[in-house]
């Protein structure tokens, strides 16, 4: 969950009865017959886990179903379809192996990439390299004073700048850590304005920004074409421990 956007649960058969715990931190929760939906408050973001558990009206097995909440700093389900349906073992081998093997062939591919280029590719690899140059195909532009920190933010800001080239949109940030611990971040998400997410690209040897003013950078690249990276969005990052950096207001070249 993350506060303030809604998280609807559909399921395959009639309520009786919900029993969700610390209902009044909730700006709204909503029933239905075979539905929930719930908006966490602002109180939310630094709450444990919440509870819920579902009571079923049909009287098949399973009665009930408990569920836990747990809030993020940008991600959250906004629709989760529960289904009490039993499925052959043999289906679940078969999804394992499947899996299985998607993971090795992504393991192998990431260790064929690292080895030919040894470093990022699209943008990040250019900014790294020294070549972002706009003969390439590359726009920049300095957005220091367009983005803005949201409050309860890890890291401050000293610098950003946006770029956008054939496929890729980048941000690049200069952050200060005011905390006393090192910070690292290890995901980061770009939300537009209507709660559409574009999905950034893995983070590249991200490297601890260390307390104090010397700061770090950090480059967050979404494949994108420009159709789809328009207007201003919100770029969360969080590290480990779940302590998140959030800029609203970011934008790419046109």
């Amino acid at each position: 969950m993350h506060p303030e956007l809604s998280t609807n649960l559909f399921f395959d058969a009639k309520l009786a009865r919900v029993e969700l715990e610390g209902r009044e931190r909730f700006r709204r929760v909503l029933e239905g017959d075979d539905g929930l939906t719930v908006v966490p408050s602002e109180e939310m973001h630094d709450a444990e886990p919440v509870h819920l558990t579902i009571h079923f009206r049909d009287g098949a097995a399973p009665t009930s179903a408990n569920f836990l909440f747990v809030v993020h700093p940008a991600l959250a389900a906004r629709q989760v379809d529960v289904i009490r349906l039993t499925r052959p073992v043999a289906f679940y081998k078969q999804v394992a192996r499947e899996a299985e093997d998607r993971a090795r062939q992504c393991d192998e591919d990431k260790v064929r990439m690292r080895a030919e280029y040894g470093g990022p590719g699209g943008l990040r690899g250019l900014r790294l390299a020294g070549l972002m140059d706009a003969q390439l195909g590359v726009a920049v532009t300095a957005i220091t004073l367009l983005v803005k920190r949201k409050p309860r933010s890890a890291l401050d800001v000293q610098n950003a700048w946006s770029y956008r080239a054939k496929g890729r949109v980048m941000a690049e940030l200069m952050l200060v850590n005011p905390g006393p611990k090192p910070w690292m971040p290890v995901e980061a998400v770009l939300r537009g304005r209507n709660g559409e997410e574009l999905k950034t690209l893995p983070l590249w040897k991200p490297e601890p920004i260390l307390p104090g003013p010397a700061g770090g950078l950090v480059m967050v690249e979404v494949e994108a074409t420009k159709k789809q990276a328009q207007g201003a969005y919100t770029l969360t990052l969080w590290d480990a421990d779940r302590r998140a950096v959030t800029l609203e207001n970011v934008t790419f070249p046109q």
